[in-house]
């Protein structure tokens, strides 16, 4: 069903019962939600049957969750946590946070709140309010006129706190002890003549609606349940009685009106409300989405702009050439648009501006004219003089690389001159091609990063490599190749010849996205059949045969003339007779390939099960199929050398045993590859009984040595760039389904039968024969299955086995920069934009710029003020190059990003760092802040622990701290302690700042770094000033302060952080700090937090707060922190003027600017 609302909602929620209101409205919203278009689901075990409220089912449940498809969970203020593990958490509050069950909610930085009534949001600031009225006022409304009942009503109010000697004799109770329904609760409330609530309920307001008025009273211990004049205002200021009285009772029965105008008032109210609800709900669920799930490749280019620095100092590596590149640019005009022949060279300007010799031409047969800043570098000619043109500058030699494109391309401005920079340097290609980012059909931006050259792939899937293509001057000299050329094919056409007269290596790959375009999918086939046609037929083979497919390309049957060859299929037999007779029986029924032998090796004849049948096979065929028993056990790799020296094929299939056929040219599809020259091995697609993909070629560095992609897709899924559905090269292939030539296996060595993990001796046989200059060819159309689960990966640590140690270090480049996959994408995520945005490489930069790598969760404030934003400003800068890591490295990444230094605040990553150090020598750096201190206030256990932390720095080479006190403490336990203060970024600078204007000042604390002996130092302080200032506290703070703090912000995580300080509108701040250990070595980034806001702060006379800002330091006793306070409130000019002056110190001393990145560089890299 098509949904109005992207997002699904998830509601927990107790069974329905119309006896409680909270429980009706959370089920009232559900439908409420689906009644509007939305989808929703109740996790209840009782619904009502009247409203749209689907339960959700476990099936359900689970597809949400292992899809990993965003949903929004909602809450009402009863459950604690986030029992479905959302990624989008909504709490409603329906009452006072643990006043039903006692439960702390335990919310989320990231959690949205609604509240049923305003009251119930107590002192937090800015809330949303969702208030659904399930009252039918068709029945609670004053139909009866006779009134004969006095009723009392209970329910959080136990019958011992009630004094009934003051309540008329024989009253009616009601109480969810003998709960009624709506029907019978409505003729109830008619006939009340009164009604006694020691609490705020919505009862109250039914008996309202019925003309029976409320008697507020209170009980003892109870009174936070009452009746005020607040929840009154709540239902429209509808009056109730504060005493029996025969008056009183009369003026409250005059304005029982108020309730129905208020709630029929509230129905347009509540629309409003819920319509916010689902627009910020939904907007949250985007939100998560667009961070986690979505793509966002613009964001990921804008992250990786060259800092003007960097331009400047490539430039002048540029103006030192002696013969700079000429890039000529060809725009072809190919829908006779001016327009977007103007979109494509607007998008050069920049390029132009650091590049001068770079020129355009425009091939249009529109009479247009050139812009004045054009006309210097660019020049229009017809189309029908495309071919004469460049033939013309050719030999003119005016030009070494020459780039076509289709007018309305957009370049990316950096990646240009990057490409220019890779252009400057690079002399053995005569082709080069870049990755791009194509528009789809739905007009969404996509990554087109690619692999470096597949002759299969680019037959395939032309268009991702021709589009933007360099080529190379000296290519152009055999005018009689080029000429006549359409200029709707000139680019597809001159790449093909390339390929032809100079084959795959003279084709290079420059991995940065250099323009936006849309995809060229809709080919000329007869074309694209007669540009492969010849380059087959130069090749050989004259019998081929050319199917289209879907992305444009096509699909080679190469009609081989030699004769077909013999294939040795090699299955091992793992023990369980019935997969054995699985895999060979659907070989001998489902091959349409008959030339082969099977050679089944077994070292469990002992079985007398698996014996019989062994015998009993080799019975249908002696000549077809040959069993070879072994007493004793064998690895799988030692078995299929021992295969390969007995067999009587020119090829080996190695094929393994829990896998069999799926269709009956599975053979033969991957024997057409496997007969060409310069092919070493084939695999093929291996799926589950389900239909997904179990394997489809191997990934090296994803999530450890190497990884299938495309696990769990559909098998007829195309995947990321067409690449599950094309054939193309890979460089290692799994022993699943693996043809290989025998001499070619042979000559190799066979598989290393040191390697008893399965997967790292097919790695490595396929990195052999790659590097004995063979390819290795995956092909969709072979498709075998299997039964096997795809098991978890449990390699996606830093640690390493043995024998990957052994993989790593023997092939630790090729896996770290896989020529099958892209930099650009991750190794963690297949073909999902590499998380650790690194910058754009530039090949003409002086000197190779140090390389470091960061450990940070990208949450903490410490590690954002220390690692983070130090790194990314020196990065744009050109100081530094390197990556900056939230999750736990797989080694493959660290060997991708090589880094000269490591820094981190986690201790515990030690052993990973000792791991990578191991791959390549690097320096490692510690990063404390504070390190549980507190423990050395301890003298008892003071050695200990102080042994202990000796011994988990022991893997750094130099440990930096944020306080001289800890540079002191921790001198003792390693030999390069190095104090780093703490440094404001700059976004600081940009806060959006509001005038205070208030009548009593704004005092704030923030306290979710504080513990609770911190806040306890001025909980009297609080208590006892209340009356003369408005108390603003952001973070968490104990309940006994309450009713003192005037407004609560929930603190929403670091990011918005700032901007949430800033708008608190604070006259001056506290800042209190028990005096221990572990406060003593803090920073003072408070301070400074507080002070680049201009906000006056009085703090704690402690070692980490002592320096030269001008904050009011005090000692940690009442009457200090008073006298401070009455200071600062009696002289708000003077105290306003403070903060002008330590808004200035921050500025001038405490900002992270140039001067103080070369202090951190410099303590950073080794000396």
């Amino acid at each position: 069903m098509n949904k109005k609302f992207k997002y699904p909602y998830v509601i927990t929620v107790p069974g329905y019962i119309e006896a409680s209101l909270g429980i009706q409205v959370v089920h009232k919203l559900c439908h409420l939600i689906n009644e509007s278009g939305g989808e929703a689901y109740i996790v209840s075990p009782e619904t009502n049957p009247e409203w749209n409220t689907p339960q959700l089912t476990s099936g359900k449940f689970n597809e949400y969750k292992a899809s990993g498809r965003v949903f929004i969970a909602i809450y009402p203020e009863i459950e604690s946590g986030n029992p479905l593990e959302a990624p989008v958490c909504v709490r409603y509050m329906l009452n006072r946070e643990g006043v039903l069950n006692g439960n702390s909610i335990n919310a989320g930085e990231n959690d949205l709140f609604f509240f049923y009534r305003q009251e119930f949001a107590e002192n937090e600031a800015n809330v949303n309010l969702l208030t659904i009225s399930t009252y039918d006022l068709s029945v609670f409304c004053d139909d009866v006129k006779d009134k004969d009942l006095d009723l009392l009503y209970l329910n959080r109010i136990p019958r011992r706190s009630v004094d009934f000697s003051t309540l008329p004799e024989n009253i009616k109770i009601l109480s969810m002890e003998q709960p009624l329904s709506l029907n019978e609760l409505a003729k109830v409330l008619k006939r009340g003549r009164v009604m006694y609530s020691y609490e705020a309920s919505g009862t109250c307001a039914l008996a309202g609606l019925c003309g029976c008025p409320v008697v507020a009273r209170v009980a003892p211990g109870y009174e936070k349940y009452a009746i005020t004049e607040k929840t009154s205002e709540d239902i429209g200021n509808a009056d109730v009685a504060w005493d029996d009285s025969p008056n009183e009772l009369d003026r409250v029965r005059e304005s029982l009106y108020k309730y129905k105008d208020f709630y029929e008032e509230l129905e347009s109210v509540s629309n409003q409300q819920f319509f916010n609800f689902l627009e910020l709900t939904q907007d949250k669920a985007q939100d998560c989405y667009n961070s986690n799930h979505k793509e966002n490749v613009m964001e990921w280019v804008k992250c990786r702009e060259l800092s003007p620095q960097r331009i400047s100092l490539v430039s002048k590596s540029i103006s030192e050439l002696v013969s700079p590149q000429t890039i000529y640019i060809c725009i072809y005009d190919q829908s006779k648009s001016w327009r977007e022949v103007l979109t494509t060279l607007e998008s050069l300007l920049p390029v132009k501006s650091m590049y001068s010799k770079l020129n355009c031409i425009v091939f249009t047969d529109g009479e247009y004219i050139l812009p004045e800043n054009f006309e210097s570098w660019t020049s229009l000619c017809e189309t029908t003089k495309l071919s004469t043109t460049i033939n013309n500058i050719s030999m003119e030699q005016r030009f070494n690389w020459l780039q076509y494109v289709r007018a309305g391309v957009t370049f990316i401005a950096d990646g240009v001159f990057s490409a220019i920079c890779y252009l400057n340097k690079v002399s053995e290609y005569s082709a080069i091609y870049s990755d791009k980012i194509f528009i789809n059909d739905s007009g969404e931006l996509e990554s087109a990063f690619l692999p470096d050259f597949s002759i299969d792939y680019f037959i395939g899937f032309p268009s991702a490599f021709f589009v933007g293509c360099f080529f190379h001057q000296s290519i152009f000299r055999n005018t009689s190749c080029y000429n006549n050329i359409s200029p709707e094919f000139f680019d597809f056409d001159v790449l093909m010849e390339v390929v032809t007269e100079k084959g795959n290596r003279s084709v290079g790959h420059f991995s940065e996205p250099l323009l936006i375009s849309k995809l060229k999918k809709e080919l000329d086939s007869s074309k694209a059949e007669q540009l492969i046609g010849n380059y087959l037929s130069t090749k050989g083979y004259v019998n081929s045969l050319i199917l289209h497919n879907s992305s444009g390309g096509c699909r080679i049957v190469y009609g081989h003339t030699k004769v077909l060859p013999k294939v040795s299929i090699v299955i091992v037999d793992s023990g369980d007779v019935n997969i054995l007779q699985r895999c060979v029986m659907g070989v001998l029924e489902k091959s349409k390939y008959t030339h082969y032998e099977i050679l089944i090796l077994s070292c469990y004849a002992e079985v007398e099960e698996n014996r019989y049948w062994l015998e009993e096979v080799s019975k249908i065929d002696p000549k077809r199929i040959k069993v070879i028993l072994f007493p004793h056990q064998k690895s799988r790799s030692r078995l299929n050398n021992i295969a390969a020296s007995q067999a009587s094929g020119e090829y080996l299939l190695l094929l393994d045993v829990a896998v069999f056929p799926a269709h009956d040219e599975w053979l033969e599809n991957l024997v057409n590859h496997c007969l060409r020259n310069d092919v070493g091995c084939v695999g093929g697609k291996v799926i589950n009984l389900n239909e997904k993909v179990y394997s489809a070629g191997m990934i090296l560095g994803l999530n450890g040595v190497a990884e299938s992609p495309f696990v769990g897709s559909h098998y007829s899924a195309s995947g990321y760039m067409h690449r599950l559905a094309i054939e193309q090269n890979y460089s290692a292939l799994p022993s699943l389904c693996l043809l290989v030539r025998r001499s070619v296996y042979q000559d190799v060595g066979g598989v290393d039968e040191l390697l008893t993990e399965q997967y790292l001796a097919d790695i490595d046989l396929s990195l052999r024969i790659r590097d004995a200059g063979y390819l290795s060819v995956w092909t969709p159309y072979s498709i075998v299955a299997t039964d096997l689960s795809p098991e978890k990966n449990d390699r996606k640590n830093e640690t390493c086995s043995e024998q990957e140690s052994v993989i790593y270090h023997k092939w630790g480049d090729v896996i770290a920069n896989d020529p099958a996959y892209n930099k650009n994408l991750s190794l963690t995520r297949a073909y999902r934009i590499e998380k650790y945005i690194r910058p754009r490489e530039l090949s003409l930069e002086s000197q190779r710029l140090p390389r470091v790598m960061m450990y940070s969760g990208g949450f903490n404030p410490m590690e954002i003020y220390r690692l983070d934003e130090p790194f990314y400003k020196m990065r744009y800068n050109g100081m530094v190059e390197g990556a900056v890591v939230s999750d736990p490295l797989v080694i493959s990444e660290f060997l991708q990003i090589k880094p000269d230094v490591i820094i981190t605040q986690n201790h515990v990553q030690s052993v990973g760092i000792i791991n990578f150090k191991s791959m390549k020598d690097c320096f490692s750096i510690y990063d404390m802040n504070y390190y549980e201190s507190s423990k050395l206030d301890d003298s008892k256990n003071k050695k200990e622990h102080l042994n202990k932390i000796k011994e988990n720095l022991a893997s750094f080479d130099r440990v930096i701290v944020g306080s001289e006190a800890l540079a002191e403490q921790y001198g003792r336990v390693h030999h390069d302690i190095q104090f780093l203060p703490t440094y404001l970024p700059h976004f600081w600078n940009d806060l959006a700042l509001t005038g205070r204007v208030s009548d009593k000042p704004r005092v704030g604390c923030i306290t979710q770094d504080l513990r609770d002996e911190d806040i306890e130092l001025v909980s009297n302080v609080v208590r006892d000033f209340s009356h003369h200032v408005t108390w603003v506290f952001l973070g968490a703070y104990p309940p006994k302060l309450k009713p003192f703090i005037h407004e609560y912000h929930r603190y929403h995580g670091f990011t918005h952080y700032p901007q949430q300080l800033a708008s608190l509108n604070l006259d001056f701040a506290i800042a209190p700090l028990a005096d221990n250990n572990t406060n003593r070595t803090r920073s003072n980034i408070r301070l400074l937090e507080f002070g680049i806001c201009g906000i006056p702060v009085i703090c704690s006379d402690i070692l980490c707060y002592k320096g030269r800002l001008s904050a009011n330091l005090v000692k940690n006793r009442y009457k200090d922190w008073s006298a401070a306070m009455n200071q600062y409130i009696h002289d708000v000019d003077s105290t306003r003027t403070v903060g002008a002056v330590l808004k200035s110190e921050v500025q001038e001393n405490w900002m992270l600017n140039q001067k103080k990145l070369e202090i951190i560089k410099k303590i950073w890299l080794p000396r």
